[in-house]
């Protein structure tokens, strides 16, 4: 059975993120999903205005993941707002149901740049932007400071760096660090290089991102795409 959490105090009213193997189905999840939606309604009195769904691409790390998705377990989320899709996924069938679920919405279309997703937003007319991906990594080893840099496509446009900081403590239970934020324009790639991004770390942090070179290869590439930047 697949995993499917669910949150409520992030930007759509009701956010799903699903983890499971092959198939995006109810065979996969049983009633979990039903689940979620009567709870939402019990504590809101009303069905979610706008869904939120992430189909986490566990075959990035692991040997399990989506690879299709059931058309007809997907028309359950009728006020669907965005869709996440893992690159696993290459194909999906589009019912004339899903197809006025999409186009009712607005349906933002997010996953990698040259993905199925951004292709699927193209054929059906809808918005595309890039799902987060992280862009580098560093370790300091003196403090055993862990660093991780992820690039977020916020609702609202905007594009902010996550910079996850953890460190172990002087002792069992205690950790410096945090998750600190820096805001790009919404378009950043048409006007900043990774140079100028990079810019904004200190040296060591600098280094691992040019290094690294996900940033750098993101930038020339998006040039080339309709990426949608404004608020959805």
């Amino acid at each position: 059975m697949g995993l499917m959490y669910h949150y409520t105090d992030r930007d759509y009213a009701l956010e799903i993120e699903a983890i499971g193997d092959e198939e995006f189905c109810e065979n996969e999840f049983g009633d979990k999903l039903e689940k979620i939606f009567k709870s939402f309604r019990k504590e809101n009195a009303t069905d979610p205005a706008e869904i939120s769904l992430l189909l986490t691409d566990t075959l990035k790390c692991y040997t399990y993941g989506f690879r299709r998705i059931d058309s007809s377990y997907l028309e359950r989320f009728e006020t669907l707002k965005e869709l996440i899709l893992p690159d696993s996924i290459t194909e999906m069938e589009i019912t004339p149901k899903l197809e006025q679920i999409f186009k009712d919405n607005n349906t933002l279309i997010r996953g990698s740049l040259n993905s199925y997703a951004e292709q699927l937003a193209t054929d059906l007319g809808l918005n595309f932007r890039p799902s987060d991906f992280i862009f580098a990594k560093y370790f300091f080893r003196p403090a055993f400071e862990n660093t991780v840099l992820t690039m977020i496509f916020a609702r609202d446009g905007k594009v902010v760096i996550e910079e996850d900081v953890s460190s172990p403590g002087s002792s069992a239970g205690n950790t410096f660090g945090g998750k600190f934020y820096k805001e790009l324009p919404s378009g950043f790639w048409k006007e900043q290089t990774a140079e100028d991004v990079a810019g904004l770390f200190n040296d060591r942090l600098k280094k691992a991102i040019l290094e690294d070179g996900r940033l750098a290869a993101f930038i020339e590439e998006a040039k080339k795409h309709k990426i949608f930047t404004g608020k959805n």
